[in-house]
């Protein structure tokens, strides 16, 4: 599992807080116009569902199981441009997104559960 986080963001993240013991935790939650949308806070406690989807020294992001499972090849990066700044979300295993980026519909997964 891997994903990837530009400069930009990582900088912006150590400035709310993630390094140390907190991380980020990203979730993959039922919502938005194309049925699934990210979920992202700052975390300090680690379940014995989630898993390590980054790390870089004491930076790290975590996920639970099953939203690991739709995050493989995640690209996050982050704009400060003046009409629509924050954090962007690009999935490769998004078979479609809203007009917006806010939401995705993934790809059909096997019944495994797990992306091919």
């Amino acid at each position: 599992m891997s994903i990837h986080l530009s400069d930009r963001a990582k900088n912006e993240l150590v400035k709310c807080g993630v390094g140390g013991a907190a991380f980020l935790r990203i979730s993959v939650v039922s919502g938005g116009c194309s049925g699934n949308t990210y979920s992202a806070a700052i975390d300090d406690t680690q379940g014995e569902n989630d898993t390590l989807v980054y790390q870089d020294g004491d930076f790290r992001v975590v996920a639970d199981r099953r939203s690991a499972a739709y995050l493989a090849g995640l690209e996050i990066d982050y704009s400060d441009d003046l009409v629509q700044s924050g954090f962007r979300f690009k999935n490769p295993l998004a078979a479609k997104s809203c007009g917006c980026g806010a939401s995705f519909a993934a790809l059909s997964f096997p019944e495994s559960g797990s992306p091919p």
